[in-house]
């Protein structure tokens, strides 16, 4: 038992009789083996734990890390993780002519698998808009290469959009993704419903690009269903129409 206690999972002791003794003997090595057993899993779960805290860090490095300021815009976004390593994402660039890109998507499950596809997009997405300037086209070209390098089961939402300072314009695809919205300056909301399927939910299917006007003093607003899943003590959602 001290050798037990001292943290040596491997003591037995060995069972001479078929008594109570025995008995004893028996219960105590099928305890120390649990015992042993255990503490293989705990050293498993540390060893995963930390893998996923050093991919977390991988993929919170991925986002933006700080607010873009480009003449009258300024843009910034936040992450809250529900477990260490997920598929939301946000990202926000200029490219080379001078207008921003603005991402925000949703991969399908969580974990590291999501967690990878949502890297792969990004990347993706960061090369193709430089070439690219139909958003439909982009959104096709996508749906296709994901339903081709990953598993049937898994798809993401999308919003990738356009925003063109000069022309006061934001063109966007919303790929099943929830409605983002544009919020006046004057107190009016106008919502960017989804003008398509999710990418790779149903490869094929065509993807529409629309635009709205964006004046001085309007403000974007882009989120993921974490926010509206989001569940307070009683269990109930804060939902869309909060």
């Amino acid at each position: 038992v001290h050798q037990l206690a001292g943290g040596d999972f491997r003591t037995r002791v060995p069972v001479r009789s078929r008594d109570e003794f025995g008995a004893l003997a028996k219960a105590f090595n099928q305890m120390a083996e649990d015992l042993e057993r255990h503490q293989e899993l705990v050293v498993i779960q540390e060893r995963l734990r930390r893998e996923l805290e050093l991919s977390r860090l991988i993929q919170t490095e991925m986002l933006p890390q700080s607010p873009l300021k480009i003449g009258a815009a300024e843009i910034k976004g936040i992450s809250i993780p529900a477990r260490e390593v997920g598929g939301d994402f946000f990202n926000y660039f200029a490219l080379a002519d001078g207008r921003l890109a603005l991402l925000v998507g949703d991969v399908s499950g969580k974990g590291v698998s999501a967690a990878l596809l949502m890297a792969n997009v990004q990347a993706t997405l960061r090369a193709r808009l430089q070439l690219e300037p139909n958003l439909a086209r982009l959104a096709a070209e996508l749906d296709r290469d994901i339903d081709a390098t990953t598993p049937g089961a898994v798809y993401l939402t999308l919003f990738v959009g356009i925003l063109d300072l000069e022309r006061q314009t934001l063109r966007y695809v919303n790929a099943g993704h929830n409605p983002q919205f544009v919020l006046g300056a004057g107190g009016d909301i106008a919502a960017m419903p989804a003008t398509g399927l999710p990418i790779a939910l149903y490869p094929g299917q065509p993807y529409e690009e629309s635009s709205v006007r964006v004046r001085p003093g309007d403000m974007l607003f882009f989120y993921t269903d974490g926010l509206v899943e989001s569940e307070n003590e009683a269990g109930e959602m804060f939902g869309a129409d909060r």
